[in-house]
C-alpha cells in the first residue's frame, strides 16, 4: 500500500478521491493478494488502480465545480449581483494567496 500511496502523491491524486474508493481499495488488496502471483500481473493491476483513482479524482473536482456553480447561480437568482461579488471576492482571495506564496517562497530563500 505504501507503493500505491507514493505513486498517488507523485501523480498529484487528491486525497478525497482516495477516501471515496477506500472500500474498493480494501477489496482490491484482498483479491490482489489471493490471485496475483506474477509480478507483471500485479504491476498491471496497480496501473489500473492508479487510473481508476485518477478518474475518481477528476469526477470529484467536476462535482465540486458543479456544486459551487449551482450555489452561486441560485444565490444570484435570489440576490441579483451575487455572482459578480462572488467572482470579485474570488479574485481578491487568489491575489492574496499568490502574495502569501511569494512571501513564503522569499522567506525560504
Amino acid at each position: 500500500m505504501l507503493v500505491v500511496n507514493t505513486i498517488l502523491i507523485e501523480r498529484g491524486i487528491n486525497v478525497g478521491a482516495i477516501a471515496m474508493l477506500e472500500l474498493k481499495s480494501r477489496q482490491f488488496d484482498r483479491s490482489d493478494t489471493e490471485t496475483a502471483t506474477d509480478a507483471s500481473e500485479s504491476e498491471i493491476d496497480l496501473q489500473q488502480r492508479v487510473e481508476e483513482l485518477q478518474r475518481a479524482d477528476r469526477s470529484l473536482y467536476n462535482l465540486m465545480g458543479m456544486e459551487v456553480w449551482a450555489i452561486a447561480k441560485t444565490m444570484d437568482d435570489i440576490y441579483p449581483g451575487f455572482w459578480h461579488q462572488f467572482m470579485e471576492n474570488r479574485r481578491i482571495a487568489c491575489k492574496q494567496f499568490m502574495e502569501q506564496q511569494k512571501q513564503a517562497h522569499r522567506s525560504e530563500d
